[in-house]
């Protein structure tokens, strides 16, 4: 350094960057609120999950304790009707002579049993007889047996639709007597085999059943029928004096497969008694077997199974959902009425885990690509307005420092260096307050552009949802009432392939017409499947034209006086002359729809009323059962797709929950509506209103 120099300090250089350290501290909040975010969103996904699925479980779980509860409380009610009539008679048969009628019907074998003779043995359409050889034939024994008999061979045959046999056992084992098409019970068997003391017989005893209650065994494999299955018995008491019991062998095998085979997908069912006992799982159907149907889940060295067992007892009376110990499951619970039993789903909380897990990580993936624009948008505007202009500044500092001349850009009003910092710093912070207002608006429009496309999002996966579960439901109703007609079909043809040289004529037709009957359930359920699809694809063409109503309830009455006769139903049509302007068929397809449900849950020997009348330019048309009628909360599910409500067809039909709503859109179709009066236990009144055809009237081409 010359003489006359100043002295030049030069600082030292910064040991961090200024733009390094704002991009790292704005990165890493940005980073830790997308996070949060994912949290949040991994919360409240899980929690909306769990509340649609525990819903719909709920639904699932209702359903399946209707399902399985109607084969047993049926069953209760079988036995209790062939009760009651044997009660019945047995009061008025006190002073006849039976002895000539059974000993025309029965005779003893080489080792004293009493059985059916030989030439009148029909046991495929009458009852098995067995009587033990030490029994006391006295009248009154008789007076029971020769009446058992005929109870058996007139109720049996109505029963064997749903259940394997019925029978009735006389003074605890002296007599047994049964109705199973399938093989010679009383035939087969020996007097050992009939003194053998069975879980049913004893329940139907006074000192095993003290309350004369009707009661259900324990599930038993049976080895002649190689099917699980159990037994209802009630006791049967005439003044307060024990006959016997009446009961029915239930088979089990449906249930036992629905149990294991239909179920949520990643669940899995299982039923169990209240004592612990294990009826159905998918994974210990073996050890039931070895166990004869008394596996007991307290005896299991399966931990699990002990776990859940504990979880189910100590649960809270009418709970519906309890969690397992360890937290990871969801039990659901409802009854098997009759059987007293309890249908138990087990609902594994890692697929809401995982559900939970896969929208939280879209979020949080979203998270991060918005902090890669962020942290690279704020690279650009560092560098650009904040990094240059230091650099600039500190530059001209230096050179001011080291003597050269300051740039005429930092030049300002003032003659000193502070005023050149000052107005730099002011026109800097000009230019990032512009730069910040132009952030902010562009972060408006990008946010209002992504709630649009959310929304958009939303709607479309509303959509989807509602088809889905559309299908679901076509596909459920598809398998659920063509599976038991198709079934019963094969079953009938593939008898009367192995029958078909042994059986008679009249048999032989009887199994037709019953297969021609299962045939015109699928076309029905098929058309209405069919229908509906055509309606809401918008492929019905609709041909308006004058249509007397008169001719055409004739013709429906004609096509339906058989259903009517078989259910003893009468169907009176008042049409006063009307015409209205519809489409032939559309009209043809709205009255039958509405006499079939008339039809299905009007009780039998009663009467169907069809009325039409005027009303201004529109007919009424009112079609009037008898039926349980409808109740007010279900009004509005009545034309709705796939509704099922609480009443049952009063002859064990099926229905697909598409006619009332096939009716609806084709009234309106052609201008018309359609709307219920009813009131629970009175009755329903459907109304129809279709356009009143004028005179002069020309159908468009």
């Amino acid at each position: 350094m010359t003489q006359g120099e100043p002295n030049v300090i030069v600082p030292p250089p910064a040991r961090e960057s200024l733009f390094r350290r704002v991009l790292r501290n704005m990165a890493f909040r940005i980073a830790i609120v997308s996070l949060l975010l994912s949290a949040a969103s991994y919360y409240y996904s899980y929690s909306r999950l769990q509340d649609e699925a525990l819903s719909n479980l709920a639904k699932y779980l209702e359903a399946r304790s209707q399902l399985e509860s109607d084969l047993f409380l049926q069953a209760e009610t079988n036995v209790r009707i062939v009760r009651d009539e044997f009660q019945r008679r047995h009061a008025l048969l006190a002073d006849s002579n039976p002895d000539p009628e059974f000993r025309r019907l029965l005779a003893q074998d080489r080792e004293g049993t009493w059985r059916v003779r030989v030439e009148l043995d029909d046991f495929e359409r009458k009852a098995t007889v067995a009587i033990l050889p030490e029994a006391a034939i006295t009248p009154e024994f008789q007076r029971q047996v020769l009446l058992g008999y005929e109870l058996l061979s007139q109720y049996g045959p109505g029963f064997r639709n749903r259940y394997y046999d019925t029978f009735i056992d006389l003074n605890g084992s002296d007599a047994s007597l049964m109705f199973l098409p399938d093989l010679n019970y009383a035939r087969n068997g020996s007097a050992a085999d009939f003194r053998e003391e069975l879980e049913a017989e004893r329940l139907g005893m006074p000192e095993h059943n003290p309350a004369r209650r009707t009661l259900w065994t324990g599930i038993y494999f049976d080895r002649q029928a190689l099917q699980w299955m159990v037994s209802v018995v009630t006791p049967i008491d005439d003044t307060g004096r024990f006959i016997g019991a009446v009961g029915q062998d239930v088979l089990l095998d449906q249930l036992i497969e629905r149990t294991n085979t239909v179920n949520i997908p990643g669940t899995w069912n299982f039923i169990m008694t209240r004592d612990g006992l294990l009826i159905a799982h998918p994974e210990h159907m073996d050890q039931i077997k070895a166990s004869s149907g008394r596996y007991q889940l307290a005896q299991s060295r399966d931990p699990f199974l002990q776990g859940i067992l504990a979880t189910v007892q100590h649960a809270p009376a009418g709970a519906h959902f309890v969690e397992t110990a360890d937290g990871k499951y969801w039990l659901g619970m409802v009854p098997i009425r009759g059987a007293n039993w309890q249908f138990i789903t087990v609902y594994p909380k890692i697929l809401l885990q995982k559900q939970a897990a896969i929208s939280a990580s879209l979020v949080l993936l979203l998270g991060l690509f918005a902090l890669l624009v962020e942290v690279g948008l704020l690279a650009a505007v560092l560098r650009r307005d904040v990094v240059r202009p230091l650099r600039a500044l500190q530059d001209a500092i230096r050179g001011l420092a080291q003597g050269r001349r300051v740039p005429e850009t930092l030049a300002g009003e003032r003659n000193d260096e502070l005023g050149e910092v000052t107005r730099n710093f002011r026109s800097m912070a000009s230019v990032l307050g512009q730069h910040r207002q132009h952030l902010e608006a562009e972060v408006k429009q990008r946010t209002a552009e992504l709630a649009e496309g959310n929304l958009a999002l939303q709607e479309a996966n509303a959509a989807l949802q509602q088809l889905n579960a559309e299908k679901n439901e076509l596909l459920a109703v598809a398998a659920h009432d063509l599976k038991n007609p198709v079934g019963s079909m094969l079953g009938m043809a593939q008898m009367l392939e192995r029958k078909l040289d042994e059986w008679p004529r009249d048999k032989v037709q009887d199994r037709l017409r019953g297969i021609a009957t299962l045939g015109a359930r699928v076309l029905n359920i098929l058309g209405n499947l069919l229908d509906h699809h055509a309606l809401e694809t918008g492929n019905v063409r609709l041909q308006p034209e004058p249509v007397a109503l008169e001719r055409v309830l004739a013709d429906l009455l004609g096509s339906w006086q058989e259903r009517l006769d078989s259910k003893r139903q009468q169907c009176q049509c008042t049409a006063g002359g009307l015409t209205v302007l519809a489409d032939r068929q559309a009209l043809w397809q709205i009255l039958e729809n509405l006499l079939s449900n008339a039809v299905k849950y009007a009780p039998q020997d009663s009467l169907i009323r069809i009325e039409a009348s005027q009303h201004g330019a529109e007919v009424e048309i009112a079609v009037i059962d008898q039926g349980p009628g409808v109740a007010a909360h279900e009004m509005p599910l009545l034309f709705r797709k796939f509704s099922r409500l609480s009443a049952v067809p009063t002859g064990g039909e099926r229905a697909t929950g598409l006619g009332l709503a096939i009716v609806k859109r084709l009234a309106e179709a052609q201008g018309g509506s359609v709307r219920c009066e009813s009131q629970l236990g009175h009755g329903a009144r459907f109304l129809v209103r279709l356009p009143l055809a004028l005179e002069g009237y020309v159908a468009e081409a």
